[in-house]
């Protein structure tokens, strides 16, 4: 398996390659005598690509178009010959592995950013298709690879049918990933605006990872933080260790398994709580935060000499490390995720002003906060600025989804964790 992950990841690399150069030609046609800058080979005067998706394999079956895909689906054959020990890879990999690559441009022609080429650490998975990939109890049948034993942490249900399967390699071990479906059953969906009969409004933050507007508090447990130590100590120890040597590697291995038990902890809870969250109301409301923003780098400042001066990164480097540890992102995607499960609804709301306004009178003012105390300087309300601001962040969504509602108030019988 280690093998097929540093073949796939080449095969990602060298068609990724292929495809950047169509795209680059067509969209910046290199001039001149030849058709490539790189090998500055003069074939013919062509100042274009001949196909604007690939330049490997056949850009037509029949009288079929092909995308960019398929043409490079079609080259498989022929890079089995050239380089017999891909024949050791299944052929369903390899064409899943150009079907992730495809998914990439995909998501980068809909805005999402351009396609990178894969290391060694951000390529640890490949993929099987649906009806390849066979159970037998502890079991498990990997076509080109054979049976294996797994621990089975959940049984699966009578009735579904097995989907995608995904080998992933972690810092502990292998783990295999199955996605299963039963058509019978009815997919969730969102409860209708009538029927909603409570809501409820988050504030993300540090300290307290979630501020809920029924006035509950949802501590962060910093897994991060709790390891920093042990983390430390094995960082130093890696780094002190002959490069490239065995030693440096099983260093490497044990910091790395640190790492993947604090994602592991943290992702555990992040479960706990988005079920939780779709338990306690009908409808979920949270702010929509720039995340990327808030742990960018602050731009340098010179003076008129033009010598630099303190811009305060080195006192924002702990806030960005405390935001990243939290992991808004993921949790937000979660508690997305669950509540499409259960038929909530999720929404996001534009943050503009909560932390100031009060809820009481509506009264906008920045000097009603001070730190983690809201004080209204209008009517002198009291209560704390985030569950101040979870209140506000609430009735804006209600007010999106045009509902005349009143938050969830009280403290629920059942705890999230």
């Amino acid at each position: 398996m280690l093998q097929w992950l540093n073949l796939l990841r080449c095969h990602y690399n060298f068609c990724l390659r292929d495809r950047i150069d169509s795209y680059e030609q067509v969209r910046q046609p290199t001039l001149g005598n030849y058709c490539d800058l790189r090998t500055k080979a003069e074939c013919c005067p062509l100042t274009c690509s001949v196909s604007k998706n690939s330049q490997l394999g056949e850009p037509y079956k029949g009288d079929k178009k092909r995308n960019a895909y398929e043409m490079q689906s079609s080259e498989l054959p022929k890079l089995k010959q050239a380089r017999p020990w891909y024949k050791t890879v299944h052929s369903t990999v390899l064409q899943q592995n150009l079907r992730k690559l495809d998914t990439a441009f995909k998501n980068f022609f809909n805005g999402k950013g351009y396609p990178k080429f894969k290391t060694k650490q951000r390529f640890k998975s490949f993929n099987y298709p649906p009806n390849q990939v066979k159970l037998k109890g502890n079991k498990i049948y990997l076509p080109s690879i054979g049976w294996m034993r797994f621990y089975q942490s959940r049984l699966i249900p009578d009735g579904f049918s097995l989907r995608s399967v995904t080998v992933r390699k972690k810092a502990d071990g292998w783990y295999i990933s199955i996605q299963i479906e039963d058509k019978i059953i009815p997919k969730s969906q969102p409860k209708d605006l009538d029927k909603i009969e409570s809501a409820i409004g988050c504030d993300l933050g540090i300290k307290k990872l979630l501020a809920l507007s029924n006035g509950e508090q949802i501590k962060n447990p910093q897994f991060e933080k709790q390891l920093e130590r042990t983390k430390a100590i094995r960082q130093r120890r890696s780094s002190r260790k002959k490069r490239r040597s065995k030693n440096q590697k099983k260093a490497a291995q044990r910091l790395a398994r640190i790492e993947q038990k604090i994602v592991n902890q943290r992702t555990d809870y992040q479960w706990k709580l988005a079920h939780y969250l779709a338990r306690l109301a009908d409808v979920i409301v949270l702010e929509d935060l720039n995340i990327q923003g808030m742990i960018k780098r602050c731009k340098p400042k010179q003076d008129e000499d033009g010598k630099y001066i303190k811009n305060g990164q080195s006192a924002k480097r702990a806030l960005n490390r405390l935001i990243r540890d939290c992991s808004w992102g993921d949790l937000k995607l979660k508690i997305q995720s669950v509540a499409e499960k259960f038929g909530c609804i999720y929404l996001e709301v534009n943050p503009k002003y909560t932390s100031q306004q009060c809820s009481n009178c509506s009264h906008i003012d920045s000097a009603n906060r001070d730190k983690e105390k809201f004080v209204c300087t209008n009517c002198n309300f009291i209560a704390d600025a985030d569950n101040q601001a979870s209140i506000n962040i609430g009735r804006k969504g209600l007010e999106i989804l045009g509902i005349n509602l009143s938050l969830a108030t009280g403290s629920p019988p059942e705890s999230y964790v």
